[in-house]
Parts: structure tokens; sequence; C-alpha cells
């Protein structure tokens, strides 16, 4: 996998454009998830704790009338009276209780039994041959307590009583204030949400109230072994909250269905599964269209350059894009047009050195020829006794067998000993008419010169210059510019025509007609060394003329190494 993104831009764009869509769409369909999850279980808790507390504190508030109730019916005599007398005074006693339970009778019912636990008035319509035992059950938890006695009776509900004791501590009766199912649905039914179930449970787990009667004993059984094995009360379908009560040993237990059961998050994970899968859809679909815009002109490029790898020059990206990538095909283009115009100049320079190297090698044909038969009248000048016929012919030889040797590049030593005889030549030619003087550095004698590139420049000055003067002066001189090496050729002649000087410094070098030597000086030393180099002309204020040839400074040894 790792080698297939990085095997290709594409890949790579398509890799992270992909991480980057799929990612956080993925991590915020995970944590909202999480978040309404997390929230509405939040706020589920919430509810449940102020449900309970509401409740605990109906019950509170019950416990709180029954116990004033039943305490002063207790110390009511009234009760006392109608104790004693075995309810003589019925009567009196049920307006007393009437009036006291004024507040309990929505949801309680207040009884009074005798000693023997007959019970002999109710604030209810209920019949009153009832008796309850007082050796157990709640008129023995009263008559052993002081205070109001809270116990509960899984078929009547949950009964608070007070023993009504005599003045000697002796037992007359007893104030039972019964609260069955019917009274908890009154008292606690607007205390909590219709979807919640509440169970009121004694000290043993075993129920006093439910609200919900189905089930109730095995709802009750699994929250107790639960319990008593130390594991989360509840299962995926409800939470179950417990709050212990202060008073009685009761426990309130609230039942709350969860938002969230097993059948909801299913649906949750199929729709986050879905909403996944639509995600790494459109997100694979936009890479791929991104990845595809982005890489194509990369890709175009890398062809565009095998091509040029394989010789095609002459390719051409089209781009109308302004941004970096267009930038860059318009460099490419603008490097192969370079590229193309430097393969045909250099081409082209080859082609005009080899013409001309063609040239030369025609042009020593003749000289080869001329070289024998010079050979042949030097010696016929020493047979015959005439010297200056024999030093022509030497001098003549020794140029032309120069001209048909086949090193291209000579020393400057050896170009001035090629020079010197060329001006004997012409010394013996013009009859002495003219001088001329070198003034070169040993410096300069080892660096590389184009053989025979002096001898046209010295022959312009001649020729055009001291030809026709008794006095002639020629100067030949070397200097230095950083790593330019200058050759000066200078007369003291009539000087140069205006033409000639413009040709000279024009960088085209077209010379009229009759110089057709410097051009072809010009013409080498810029095929050799480049268009920065050759022959310019200095203008003078008086008389005469001066050449200047200039090339790079090389020598022999740089040559050899």
């Amino acid at each position: 996998m790792i080698r297939w993104i990085k095997r290709s831009f594409k890949n790579r764009i398509f890799v992270t454009v992909l991480l980057v869509t799929l990612l956080p769409m993925l991590l915020c369909d995970v944590l909202v998830m999480q978040l309404a999850i997390g929230n509405s279980q939040e706020l589920l808790d919430q509810q449940a704790v102020n449900e309970l507390q509401l409740l605990e504190e109906e019950l509170e508030s019950m416990m709180e009338q029954t116990d004033a109730l039943t305490r002063e019916l207790a110390e009511s005599t009234v009760v006392r009276s109608a104790l004693r007398r075995g309810g003589s005074d019925s009567k009196l006693l049920y307006q007393v209780l009437y009036q006291e339970s004024a507040q309990l009778r929505d949801y309680a019912v207040a009884q009074v039994y005798d000693s023997e636990g007959r019970r002999l008035y109710s604030s209810d319509s209920s019949q009153l041959e009832v008796q309850l035992p007082t050796g157990w059950g709640a008129l023995r938890s009263a008559g052993d307590s002081q205070e109001l006695s809270i116990e509960a009776d899984r078929e009547a509900g949950l009964n608070l009583t007070r023993a009504v004791r005599s003045y000697d501590g002796g037992i007359l009766g007893y104030i039972l204030v019964r609260v069955q199912e019917s009274g908890f649905d009154s008292l606690l039914g607007d205390s909590f949400g219709s979807s919640n179930d509440i169970f009121l449970l004694d000290g043993t787990w075993r129920r006093v109230y439910c609200s919900d009667s189905i089930h109730t004993e095995e709802k009750i059984s699994a929250m107790r072994e639960a319990l008593l094995s130390g594991q989360e009360l509840g299962d995926g379908y409800y939470s179950i909250y417990l709050r212990a009560l202060d008073r009685g040993g009761l426990t309130l237990v609230l039942q709350q269905p969860r938002a969230y059961t097993p059948t909801v998050m299913s649906s949750v994970y199929y729709a986050c599964l879905m909403m996944g899968l639509l995600c790494l859809v459109l997100s694979l679909v936009c890479a791929w269209i991104i990845s595809r815009y982005l890489s194509k002109p990369v890709k175009e490029l890398d062809e565009a350059m095998g091509l040029v790898e394989k010789g095609d020059y002459d390719v051409e990206l089209s781009s109308d894009r302004s941004d970096e990538m267009g930038r860059l095909s318009s460099s490419f283009n603008r490097m192969t047009r370079e590229y193309r115009q430097n393969l045909e100049r250099s081409v082209q320079h080859e082609r005009e050195l080899n013409e001309t190297e063609l040239s030369m090698l025609q042009a020593q044909l003749n000289p080869h020829f001329l070289y024998n038969t010079l050979d042949s009248m030097k010696w016929l000048g020493v047979t015959n006794h005439v010297p200056q016929v024999a030093a022509m012919a030497t001098g003549l030889a020794a140029l032309l067998r120069a001209g048909i040797s086949g090193d291209k590049l000579i020393t400057l030593e050896q170009e001035l000993e090629l020079l010197e005889k060329y001006l004997d030549i012409q010394s013996v030619r013009f009859e002495d008419r003219f001088t001329w003087e070198t003034d070169i550095d040993e410096s300069f004698q080892h660096c590389l010169v184009p053989k025979l590139i002096l001898q046209p420049l010295v022959e312009n000055a001649i020729i055009h210059g001291v030809a026709n003067m008794d006095d002639g002066y020629i100067k030949l001189s070397a200097s230095a510019e950083g790593e330019t090496l200058v050759l000066a050729v200078e007369d003291n002649g009539q000087g140069m025509p205006e033409e000639m000087l413009a040709a000279l410094q024009s960088p085209d070098k077209e010379m009229p007609a009759g110089h057709l030597g410097l051009r072809n000086v010009d013409r080498i030393v810029r095929l050799y060394y480049g268009r920065d180099y050759g022959i310019s002309a200095v203008p003078r204020t008086g008389p005469g003329s001066r050449v200047e040839l200039r090339m790079p400074v090389r020598k022999k040894e740089e040559e050899n190494a």
C-alpha cells in the first residue's frame, strides 16, 4: 500500500484528499453520536434524580403528617376516653378523627384499634369487624416503640402505627394510618414521568408499592439478585435508580426506560454505517476528481520531459492555467524553445566551423604544390647566387608549411616566428619602406592562439596603411584585461576609413570589399571562443590605425592538463 502511494504523485494526492475529507466526517459522525447519547443519558439521569428527590419529599411529607396526626390522636382525651369506655363516645371520636385526618384523606385511611386489636373506628366507610393480632405485625411494632412504627404489608400497603398509652404507660389502643396502592397512586402519581415505574420496598426488599403491577415480583427479584452479586442494576432497556429513605428502612426505586435501547442503538449504528459509506463514496469521488485535476499537469509535464529525454525537442505543453502549474508549463515551453535555439546555434556553429576549415583545407592544396615549387626556387637562387630569391622562397615555404600542418592552435611565440618570416618577405617586396616592432612580454609567449591569426592583421596594416610611405611603422603588442588576451596591431599610415571603422565596431562585422582576411580572422576567433571575442578597432585622433584582437588567456600547460 505504501509502495503504491509513493509510486505516483496522483496516488499521494488521492490518499491525502481522501483522508482529509473522510476522517473529519467519520470523526464528526462518531463524536456527534457519542455526544448525543451521552447528553441524552445525562438528561435522563438528571431527570431521574429530580423525580426521586420529589418522590422522597412527598413520602417524607406524608410521614411527617402521619406522625403529627397519630401523635395528636394518641394524646387526645376524646380518643383516650373512648378507648377506656370501649367506644361509647363514637360520635365525638368520629368527628375528631375526621377533622384531624383531613390532610391525609385523599390517600390514607386513619383507624383506631383497642388494646386487643379490634378495629373500633375508621375514617372510611369500611366495616369495623376486623381484628389485628397484637403479638406480631404492625400493632406489635407500635407497642414496642414510643414513636411512630412503619411496617409494610404486602396486601394492605404501608401501615403507620402509634400506640395510645395511659398515664401509667399501659396500652389503651392503637392509631393506625394505612396507605394502600391506590393511595400511593394519588400521593405519588404526579411526581414522576408516565413512562417511568416506581417501586417502594421495605428493608427486606419486599414490595410495598409498585406503579406497574405486571411482572412486579420478577423485576424486584432480578434487582435483588443484581444487587447481591454486585452487578449493575438495570439492563439494556431500563435504568434503575435507588434512594434509601431515612424513616422506616424503606427504599425508593425508579425504573426509567433507556432512550437508546439495543433496538434503537442498532438503528443508530445502521444509520451511522450508511452515513459512513455515503461519506466514503463521496470522499472517493472528490479525492479522485481533485487528484486527477491536480496531477494532470504534472503527468503531462512528466510525459513531455520523457519525450525530451528521447530527443523530441519540439514538444510543448498547452495550458490555460494561471497558477503555479501554468507558470511551470510556460517555463518548460520556454526551456524547450531555448534548448532548440541553442541546439540550432550549435549545429550552425559546427557547420560554419567545418565550412571554414574546409575552405582553409582547400586553400592549402595549392600551397602544398607551391611549397615544393618554392623549395626548388630556393636551390636555384642559391646555385645562381641570388640570396634575395632564396630568402623569400625560404620564408614563404615556412609559411606554407605552417599553413598545411595539422595543428589548429599554436603558442604566441610560434605565431610570432611565422609572422617574422612574413614580414621579411614583405620587407623585400616593399624595399624596406617600413619597420616593425614587437612589444610582447615573456609571460604571454606561451599563450595559445589560432594558427596564422596575426598575419591578416599585419597584412591589412601594410597594404591599407604604410604601403605608400617611405617611413612606415608597424607595432605589435600584447596585454591582458582580466582573463582576456588583447593583441594589438598599430601603424602610422593614412588611417582607417569611416566605413571600415564602423564595420569593425558593429556586432555583425560586415567588412567592405578587400578585407576578407579580417573577416575570416574575426569569424575563426568567434567560432573558437564565442561572440564575446574577436576583432575591434580603436578610433584615433591622429594618423594611423589600431586593430585589437581579443581571445581568452589559455596556455599550453592548461590545454595539456
